[in-house]
């Protein structure tokens, strides 16, 4: 069994030092000390979004300075990252918004334990702590999996075993990262969207087209007006009718209901999902109503459809704020040593 970036060494420690928790974006890097009701700090990121003359190896220079100058003596760091991690050793893979293009893996941990050896690190993915935070709200008795699927920017899964406080993961450190899946494209249209690229630099992923930046590429595509401000623009015209939004809804969801029918084949103990970020939360209730009727037409007799009540018991829209990454930050410590593989 392999534990989850496991602690430094703290001989000089005498007992459990305060609990720090940070939730680090492209933006903004969010902080806490102590409990959830302690309040927060936000600081400008030290990210390329902010600082793109900066070189990678400065903006993560000035990561680690930000990060050891606040976190208290002696104590244990739960940090939320917006990047695909090795959750095994808290090696840190290519993140766009935090550093460009650069892309060669990068041990956070390590730097930040030569900084700052009193504390004890630990280093999660953003939709890891989104997951902890969700599952501390909707596990119910008898719940067995949970799963929260993010649909913004980028689209990535965790799954959590609730019955035996895991999260697997597999030799490499990761779980879910399926937003790089390669996409079936099917419904009428779906050959116009053939091609589309995908942030990571390949093409017809499922964050090729389901992605925020992916109903910017589909309705270009589809010839859509005022595609540059898709986001602002498509709400209105759905509440409206509007032909063309529907149909690149309808394009847009259609990666994301093929997920969720695949993920409860393969899983039967899949209990509940939550579907959050900032695709799901922008579009709210027309999201919601497209996701579940895709859901409802049966597809095989392996896929007989599911209906309202079922769909009810099983998967939660998350609205603005009902999942947080930075309280999923502080929930870490729970799951110790249950991050495996």
């Amino acid at each position: 069994m392999t534990h989850a970036v496991a602690p430094c060494e703290n001989a000089g420690r005498s007992g459990p030092g305060p609990t720090f928790a940070a939730d680090i974006g492209g933006t903004w890097v969010r902080i806490r000390t102590g409990e959830q009701n302690e309040p927060m700090e936000r600081l400008p990121s030290p990210s390329r979004l902010r600082y793109p003359q900066r070189t990678a190896a400065r903006l993560r220079r000035d990561m680690v300075e930000l990060l050891c100058d606040r976190v208290p003596d002696g104590a244990r760091a739960f940090l939320s990252f917006g990047a695909a991690i090795d959750h095994l050793t808290g090696t840190v893979h290519g993140s766009a918004p935090l550093w460009g293009a650069e892309a060669a893996p990068y041990d956070l941990a390590a730097d930040l334990r030569r900084c700052r050896p009193d504390v004890d690190w630990h280093l999660v993915n953003d939709v890891t702590a989104a997951l902890l935070d969700f599952v501390a709200v909707h596990a119910r008795s008898g719940t067995r999996r949970i799963a929260y699927l993010t649909v913004s920017s980028g689209i990535a899964l965790r799954i959590a075993d609730v019955e035996r406080t895991r999260i697997p993961v597999d030799d490499r450190g990761l779980q879910g990262e399926v937003g790089h899946l390669s996409v079936p494209l099917t419904g009428v249209g779906a050959d116009k969207l053939r091609g589309l690229p995908c942030e990571c630099g390949g093409t017809d992923h499922i964050a090729s087209i389901a992605s925020g930046p992916g109903f910017v590429r589909a309705s270009r595509r589809l010839g859509l007006p005022r595609a540059s401000q898709v986001v602002d623009w498509l709400p209105d015209a759905l509440t409206a009718h509007d032909p063309g939004a529907r149909d690149l809804l309808e394009l847009c969801a259609a990666p994301i209901a093929f997920l969720l029918r695949t993920l409860w084949c393969l899983d039967p103990h899949l209990d509940l999902i939550g579907l959050g970020g900032g695709v799901v939360e922008r579009l709210g209730s027309h999201y919601t109503a497209e996701i579940r009727r895709q859901l409802a037409a049966p597809a095989s007799y392996a896929d007989r459809g599911r209906d309202d009540t079922w769909l009810g018991d099983r998967l939660v829209f998350c609205r603005p704020g009902q999942v947080d990454a930075l309280r999923g930050a502080q929930r870490v410590g729970d799951w110790l040593p249950g991050i495996i593989r």
